[in-house]
């Protein structure tokens, strides 16, 4: 982030460097000011909505969470046309805060473990949780754009991977094979049968596909608290629990998935952003599903 420039032990160089730097750097620090006002302006409205969403009775925020999930939805296929080279993720979050303010959402990921942005976009190796930044995207790109919003009575979560008009035959690949996990997993959604199942369907979609999964992410459930248990993995588990899927749970499931070898790393220092080791191009999806007794219920759409 910008730690360093706002560290008061270094403002006499600071002061050094505004001088020199001149128009560049005050417009530079504009951006952090907002930044930051962005974060002072969302931060503590996001918890106290937080905390009345898990006050309510979950048939509320069930019924909720089914409007949600389409809506939200619909407008990550509205950022598509915006995944092209010299597009940017500080393009698409302004685009989707926007958005938000005209449906009366709130950008749920401001202020989540100290996250200072509204909308994470990443692009490539980088897996997942990159704050949006202004640098144009590539001609050949995977960009994952993770929409995480709520309403006054519930929270909706979805993240989509999408690739440029150039994108390379590598790079689609990996996005079909993630797609075709994303439906295995969904399909073994029912009622006492075992979370775990999930994450093996995926696995061996991945497996057939010669993708990694990534083990340091997953999905989880949704419901009166945004990120609850069970946690729904989206590999196979070598210590997968027992829990087994009970009737109107929403599960969130995500496939994290790379090309290449396996490692992923944290960017320091606040350990946001996950990078894959090698370099290798990675892609995420996820779905709201609801469990029902006779199987599932796809909330989300799998955006085309």
């Amino acid at each position: 982030m910008q730690a360093s420039i706002l560290d008061p032990r270094h403002s006499r160089q600071r002061s050094d460097d505004l001088k020199k730097l001149g128009i560049f750097s005050f417009l530079f620090c504009n951006s952090v000011i907002a930044t930051e006002s962005r974060y002072d302006q969302y931060a503590a409205g996001n918890g106290k909505l937080g905390a009345r969403i898990a006050q309510l009775d979950s048939g509320t925020v069930l019924a909720e969470e089914t409007l949600l999930a389409p809506m939200a939805s619909d407008l990550l296929l509205k950022v598509k046309p915006m995944i092209r080279e010299g597009g940017s993720g500080i393009a698409i979050q302004d685009f989707l805060l926007k958005q938000f303010s005209q449906y009366g959402w709130r950008p749920m990921a401001v202020g989540y473990k100290g996250y200072p942005e509204a909308v994470p976009v990443s692009v490539n190796n980088q897996v997942g949780n990159a704050p949006p930044t202004d640098k144009p995207f590539p001609e050949a790109a995977l960009v994952k754009v993770e929409l995480i919003a709520a309403s006054p009575q519930a929270h909706v979560a979805q993240a989509w991977t999408f690739a440029t008009p150039d994108a390379t035959e590598q790079q689609r690949q990996l996005l079909m094979t993630a797609r075709r996990a994303l439906q295995s997993g969904i399909a073994q959604i029912r009622a006492g049968e075992r979370v775990s199942n999930i994450g093996s369907a995926i696995q061996q979609e991945l497996d057939a596909g010669d993708a990694v999964a990534v083990q340091e992410l997953s999905g989880y459930a949704m419901g009166q608290m945004r990120v609850q248990a069970p946690h729904v993995l989206g590999y196979r588990g070598e210590y997968a629990d027992a829990a087994l899927m009970e009737t109107g749970q929403v599960l969130n499931v995500y496939v994290v998935a790379k090309s290449g070898r396996v490692g992923v790393r944290f960017l320091p220092p606040k350990l946001w952003t996950v990078l894959t080791r090698d370099g290798a191009d990675s892609v995420m999806l996820s779905a709201m599903v609801e469990v029902t007794e006779d199987g599932h219920r796809v909330l989300s759409k799998l955006i085309d």
